[in-house]
């Protein structure tokens, strides 16, 4: 299938901030930054699998409506990755370490907002893509 290592990319993902929720309420400055840097390298490879297979073919289209979802898509994408800049920025270990509580709903927040991201990749991109491919002009 076209989308296999998309699929795969994006369960790690999930996995990682699921990961990242289930350290330890007080962890260690290791254990956090060894979660965290999992997210981040997670996000990255995502970001990267999902240009290059689900944005590129909707950019490659003629189709506009699939022209005006990459687009959109890209803008949201990149006010996601700031919203998770903005975690990393609010949660330095002093302040897990003094909330925790705090630092697990401001993971979970993180965890439903990539969720909702997965569902729009599901839900629309990937039905889109696959249009974009079968409305491919055969080369000649």
């Amino acid at each position: 299938m076209q989308f296999t290592a998309l699929f795969a990319c994006t369960q790690e993902l999930i996995d990682a901030a699921k990961a990242l929720l289930l350290i330890d309420p007080r962890p260690s400055a290791h254990a956090l930054e060894a979660a965290r840097s999992r997210l981040l390298e997670a996000m990255r490879i995502h970001g990267i699998t999902k240009d290059r297979l689900l944005l590129a073919t909707l950019r490659e289209s003629d189709d506009c409506a699939h022209l005006a979802m990459a687009r959109r898509t890209t803008e949201q994408d990149l006010e996601w990755r700031q919203r998770t800049l903005d975690y990393f920025a609010a949660w330095p270990l002093g302040a897990v370490l003094a909330n925790p509580p705090g630092h697990v709903r401001a993971v979970h927040r993180l965890l439903r907002m990539f969720e909702r991201r997965v569902a729009h990749q599901e839900q629309l991109l990937l039905p889109m893509a696959e249009e974009a491919l079968v409305q491919r002009p055969l080369a000649a």
